[in-house]
């Protein structure tokens, strides 16, 4: 389903009678007079290109991303179609938004950067896809109708590393940068540990980050999107191209994990190269860990069961399927039950102390600043988008099928939270202001701590300690409704 398809699927093809009935726009090809139709969700948004007020006699680019995910193996699962048109119905003016071309965080000035960044290994790799068939076109259509020249630096992605090469490049400028993140969560983690010195000399001067959802969880994307997902309803990369081009920029919250000497950030890369690919087998890559003092982050920190499955799944064999690795690794586990010995502090807001758990054994800890994990499974019921709170879950070893239901009530909107057994286990969910927690685990195996998808790996004795911090590097763009919504 590329975007350059043969008609009727051509970008830019003429359409004339458009018409909304019944959540669905129908048009005829002006060129043969076949017939087209897609849902009022797929529309993005229309495009204005003539400055005449009047849409009788301006001419329109009705702007539909039509998706088909459900084959992972599918070489064109994207369709992007740019409809160009004489006659809008008033009823899509007044559901879908009339745009001008290409907004300023967009346009390619002298006072303003355009950066893109494709991570290729994100998700199931679908990302460098959407990047010829949908983002490159759409962007190009949306600047026709703009003075600004259209043009970006574009960062494919080579390595694991290849993001973090990139955050080291932005240094303290006068400019506003966008930096369009085709990527998951792991590139906003990257992000924020690959810059080096100071960003900026100014608020106005912060680089904006623009989300496109292509990765496994998309854990920050769906918590700032979460008010506005729906299904049925637009999909999320729809929301995601909305909020492109729409979207207004508010400071992204962070929180800084420390971590005891002698702690490693956990990676595999190609015995032969620095880029490890999907084709190469598990037991063919490498460790190439690197030493760790902190680390930053804008979603979750964990230890326990959550930080288990996301190292065990991080392979490229279960990479393959999407979230449903998650799902495949923790029923393993699961199975085995692991008691995780550690020590758990945590610093109320207000408080000066920390306090101990009574617990010296622990099935599931996890320090979150963000609602949503994935998109239908709710960590953090209580947290709304931007607020810079952090919020902690947690319980004991409670067994195989206990965990299983609190994983289904965070399924069901977060019900989890107020899940308590009849042996007076319970799950804890409280906000906190820190974390603390040391592991006393022999086997490596279980000594594993994750950061917004970062696996650091600590001895024997160690641990990882959790704070919101009140740096901001960098913005975010969100929908207007989930500004207001904070």
């Amino acid at each position: 389903m590329a975007s350059g398809a043969s008609h009727p699927n051509v970008p830019g093809s003429h359409a004339d009678h458009v018409q909304l009935q019944d959540g669905s726009i129908t048009w005829t090809y002006s060129s043969d007079k076949t017939a087209g139709q897609a849902t009022v969700d797929q529309v993005l948004f229309t495009i204005e290109s003539s400055s005449s007020p009047s849409i009788k006699s301006g001419k329109y680019t009705i702007c539909c991303l039509k998706e088909d995910l459900e084959n992972p193996s599918h070489p064109h699962p994207f369709e992007l179609l740019l409809l160009t048109t004489n006659h809008l119905p008033e009823s899509l003016r007044q559901q879908r938004p009339l745009i001008p071309g290409l907004p300023p965080h967009l346009q390619s000035t002298p006072e303003n950067a355009v950066d893109v960044i494709v991570s290729t290994k994100s998700g199931v790799g679908r990302a460098e896809r959407f990047w010829q068939d949908v983002l490159h076109p759409l962007l190009r259509a949306a600047s026709s109708n703009t003075t600004a020249d259209y043009s970006c630096n574009l960062t494919v992605t080579q390595h694991a590393r290849s993001v973090q090469g990139y955050a080291k490049t932005l240094g303290a400028s006068d400019i506003s940068r966008t930096i369009i993140l085709v990527s998951g969560d792991g590139g906003v983690v990257d992000l924020l540990n690959g810059r080096g010195a100071p960003l900026s000399t100014g608020p106005a001067a912060l680089p904006l980050i623009a989300l496109l959802p292509l990765g496994t969880g998309n854990a920050l994307f769906h918590s700032l999107h979460k008010t506005l997902e729906s299904t049925p309803g637009p999909t999320s990369l729809v929301l995601g191209l909305r909020t492109l081009f729409l979207g207004v920029a508010a400071n992204l919250p962070v929180f800084k994990a420390s971590f005891t000497p002698g702690s490693q950030v956990v990676s595999y890369a190609s015995p032969d190269t620095a880029a490890a690919t999907t084709q190469e087998d598990v037991t063919a890559l490498q460790r190439q860990d690197r030493a760790v003092p902190s680390l930053y982050g804008a979603i979750v920190a964990s230890y326990a069961l959550h930080a288990s499955i996301v190292y065990e799944s991080d392979t490229p064999e279960y990479r393959v399927h999407g979230s449903a690795r998650f799902g495949m690794v923790a029923e393993q586990l699961l199975q085995g039950s692991h008691r995780y010995k550690a020590t758990l502090d945590a610093k109320r807001p207000g408080c000066a102390a920390f306090e101990r758990d009574p617990r010296d054994t622990h099935g599931y800890v996890l320090v979150s600043m963000v609602s949503n994990l994935e998109k239908t499974f709710t960590i953090s019921p209580d947290t709304r988008p931007l607020d810079g709170k952090l919020h902690l879950v947690q319980f004991g070893p409670v067994g195989g099928k206990k965990v299983m239901q609190a994983m289904m009530a965070a399924y069901d909107g977060g019900k989890h939270t107020a899940l308590e057994w009849e042996d007076g286990e319970r799950v804890r969910y409280e906000e906190v202001s820190a974390v603390r927690v040391v592991t006393e685990e022999d086997d490596a195996r279980w000594r594993k701590f994750c950061v917004d998808g970062t696996i650091v790996d600590v001895p024997r004795g160690g641990g990882m300690s959790v704070e919101a911090v009140d740096e901001t590097v960098f913005r975010v763009l969100v929908d207007k409704r989930a500004r207001g919504y904070n």
